[in-house]
């Protein structure tokens, strides 16, 4: 994307300025709509916008598709909606350089992404929003066990004998746990690795064995990096885990989703 964006920029230099479709009076966000119907980049998309709303006011983000690649523009807090939407309108009106907007805002000179030697990461969410973040985290947990069963047969393929499983797993209750689905907690020893992945008490069988999935899924990503790695240890009270269940699920599950 970088290349071809950097060829569309070389284009628009030789090009002049052409009138945009909106009409005399035209909110920003009018403007911004014209715009990207008329400029080749956009391919006639128009833009989609979303809003948040806090102590500061109301958050506009629009969602602008730049060659194909969706692109999210976020505005400053504003007191209305119709205000967040303009904010956020000229912002991308002038990251685009439409004519009329050009001058409208600058660079600040004090941010990290100027003074940094290295241009720094984005928000983990940048690429959508909280809502979206919790659904790619439900399908990610759905599928985890299958997707290291996968890794570890395709990594151990030459160790295993025919029809030897890659895992052996076993589960311990509560015995004093009324509720349901019970207090549970799992555990899993992969023979290839020489070692037994036990996770932290949670409700339901499954959910046990979505923690053990993660916990090997971390092993896994730590060892192929040449990291130094330690078998889970077994503790004895409710609240225990392993080694390796120290970290929250939901962030495991965040780097998890990144693969």
């Amino acid at each position: 994307f970088v290349g071809r964006w950097g060829e569309q920029l070389l284009q628009d230099e030789g090009k002049p300025a052409k009138a945009l479709g909106s009409s005399p009076g035209s909110s920003d966000a009018q403007v911004l709509e014209a715009y990207c119907r008329a400029y080749s980049a956009c391919a006639g998309a128009p833009p989609k916008w979303s809003h948040s709303f806090g102590g500061s006011g109301c958050t506009a983000t629009v969602q602008v598709s730049l060659l194909g690649v969706p692109h999210k523009f976020a505005g400053a807090p504003r007191p209305s909606q119709e205000a967040a939407r303009a904010d956020a309108a000229r912002r991308v009106l002038w990251y685009l350089q439409c004519p009329g907007y050009q001058s409208l805002f600058a660079p600040d000179a004090r941010s990290q992404a100027v003074v940094a030697k290295e241009i720094p990461m984005p928000p983990s969410n940048w690429a959508c929003d909280d809502g979206e973040i919790e659904e790619l985290m439900k399908a990610e947990r759905k599928t985890i066990l299958m997707r290291v069963q996968n890794r570890l047969q395709q990594e151990f393929a030459k160790q295993l004998k025919p029809g030897q499983s890659v895992w052996q797993w076993s589960y311990e209750t509560d015995e004093g746990d009324a509720a349901w689905p019970p207090l549970c907690r799992a555990k899993v020893e992969v023979a290839t690795l020489g070692r037994t992945f036990v996770g932290q008490w949670v409700r339901g069988q499954r959910e046990a064995q979505v923690e053990v999935g993660l916990l090997v899924a971390d092993y896994l990503d730590g060892g192929s990096g040449g990291q130094d790695t330690r078998a889970p240890t077994t503790r004895s009270s409710s609240s225990a885990g392993s080694e390796w269940g120290s970290e929250e699920s939901t962030n495991r599950a965040e780097r998890w989703a990144d693969m």
